[in-house]
């Protein structure tokens, strides 16, 4: 299990690097081309992935149950964003496809990882 909760402060930490790269090269308002609620969204992981990230290297259940929450929230905006508003290149659906499948796993593994014995180190 504790590779488990190592993958997803690797992952959560990847997804935070990309959002501070989005604001790094397209400034304060990186997502201007999506809908405000999306765009908030997406700003909003620019704290939210290193918090839960963050919470799961120092052991805390928040940053267990925070991390599901966030892939499942992220691959369904970015579901939206791909297919309904048509949004992202001709790899997004790729990108789209690996974050819902570690939501999905986030989501079954997270009752394993609450265990007291499986708590991250």
């Amino acid at each position: 299990m504790q590779a488990a909760a190592t993958a997803l402060v690797l992952l959560l930490a990847w997804g935070s690097l990309q959002h501070l790269l989005d604001f790094l090269t397209a400034g304060w308002s990186p997502y201007a081309y999506a809908p405000n609620w999306l765009a908030a969204y997406w700003s909003a992981l620019l704290l939210l992935d290193p918090l839960a990230a963050v919470l799961i290297a120092r052991r805390h259940r928040a940053g267990l149950l925070l991390a599901p929450l966030i892939l499942l929230t992220d691959a369904a905006a970015n579901g939206y964003a791909i297919h309904a508003l048509d949004l992202g290149g001709p790899l997004a659906p790729i990108g789209h496809g690996v974050v819902s499948v570690m939501a999905i796993a986030s989501t079954v593994l997270t009752p394993r990882l609450l265990r007291p014995t499986n708590r991250p180190a």
